[in-house]
């Protein structure tokens, strides 16, 4: 494990307090999308195609592309209307 120095360290949490707010608005853009085409948002459907490859939920993202992740929403909602 490597022990960074202070200055190090101030570098790594501001990168990182920037990034995490970056992917707060990106992943607010997708619930606002997400609402106004489906109704939902992902997490209410428990879309794990999109919480894994997208939000980071196995740690790192591959992501997925616009069809995919409509494909993986189509299929959560109809999943869920067949409970």
């Amino acid at each position: 494990m490597a022990k960074l120095t202070n200055r190090e360290l101030d570098v790594v949490l501001s990168k990182l307090a920037k990034a995490n707010t970056e992917a707060f608005k990106l992943q607010s853009l997708i619930s606002e999308h997400s609402l106004e085409v489906y109704g939902v948002e992902p997490g209410e459907v428990d879309n794990d195609e999109y919480i894994d490859r997208v939000a980071g939920g196995n740690g790192v993202a591959g992501g997925m592309s616009a069809a995919e992740f409509d494909r993986s929403m189509r299929d959560c909602i109809e999943r869920r209307q067949d409970c």
